[in-house]
């Protein structure tokens, strides 16, 4: 270590002795001495032949409110953002593009929409109803804005406090602002789910299950496309790590799920040019999948899925999806 590393950890611990009301903060180490010296005190002067029993000498520092840490990770999330010897925690989570002092900020502009929907149940007029909606709203955007500032949710997909804050903001925002953050997801699929160490992704799962139940068929093409997809890995290598993830998994059956909804409706799909090619090669990728790799147990299962494979694939092939599945 060099000399000015061992002089920060001096520092360090020093700054952890530091106290302006050391009886208070530190009563059995102050009265144990206080009751030496005062024995010590009674000897005569010329008997006090025995040696002090040694105490701990604390350098005198100036007392400091702040300190100027060695570790500082500009933009991090969900994680102490300095190392000190207050919040001594691991600073890992860092994001560069975002800015941490955003996200409470977010927080408290959504817990006042969350507040403001409470009180919709209770007022009694039309026009005071509008105004609250109108108030959610301005309040929405506002959130919406400072995530999307960057033009890529990404940066707040990948910590844990951004994923809560997007699930919770999810279901206030409007059908074409939530299918953007769907399409983010399933673009980086790959990336979140290796980058999700303390397994938060679930959290996202029920409100962007809302989001997808709300596709047009063409939408959930485009978003089929994005999961099976990616410039660094084949559609085989997308669906292998989709099918051994639970969120992964469990999204890619909801996706199928609401497919098979579009079909067996009699809403017209209006799908675009070369959707259904695109639907039946999905169907039969995911059918070979599922059928080979070893599954996780999915978040919700849904009980159309079956149906889906019928329409496609022979009994044999069924049966064993089935089996594998369940």
């Amino acid at each position: 270590m060099t000399a000015k590393e061992k002089e920060w950890i001096t520092r360090l611990q020093m700054i952890q002795l530091q106290s302006e009301n050391p009886y208070l903060e530190d009563y059995y180490y102050q009265e144990y001495y206080r009751r030496i010296e005062a024995k010590m005190a009674e000897e005569e002067l010329g008997l006090r032949s025995k040696r002090e029993p040694p105490k701990l000498t604390t350098p005198y520092i100036t007392k400091t409110d702040a300190y100027t840490p060695v570790v500082h990770i500009e933009g991090s999330l969900g994680q102490v953002a300095v190392s000190t010897c207050y919040s001594p925690r691991r600073a890992i989570g860092a994001v560069h593009a975002v800015q941490a002092q955003g996200l409470p900020e977010m927080f408290m502009a959504l817990l006042e929409v969350e507040e403001t929907e409470r009180m919709k149940t209770t007022v009694v007029s039309e026009a005071e109803e509008g105004r609250l909606m109108e108030k959610t709203q301005r309040k929405v955007d506002h959130i919406y804005s400072q995530l999307d500032s960057g033009g890529e949710f990404l940066p707040f997909l990948v910590v844990s406090k951004g994923k809560k804050l997007l699930a919770r903001l999810l279901p206030f925002l409007k059908q074409d602002s939530a299918f953007k953050i769907l399409r983010v997801v399933t673009s980086n699929l790959p990336t979140l789910m290796s980058r999700d160490t303390e397994e938060a992704l679930p959290v996202l799962y029920p409100s962007l299950r809302n989001v997808i139940g709300g596709l047009t068929f063409s939408q959930l093409i485009r978003v089929l496309k994005d999961l099976t997809s990616s410039e660094s890995l084949s559609t085989y290598e997308c669906l292998t790590l989709t099918c051994q993830n639970k969120f992964g998994l469990s999204l890619l059956y909801a996706l199928l799920s609401h497919g098979e909804k579009l079909l067996s409706s009699s809403v017209p799909l209006e799908p675009s040019i070369g959707d259904f090619e695109t639907w039946t090669d999905t169907i039969f990728q995911v059918a070979g999948q599922l059928s080979q790799c070893s599954l996780v147990e999915p978040l919700l299962l849904p009980s159309n899925l079956l149906t889906l494979f019928c329409r496609y694939l022979d009994k044999q092939t069924v049966h064993q999806l089935k089996s594998n599945m369940e």
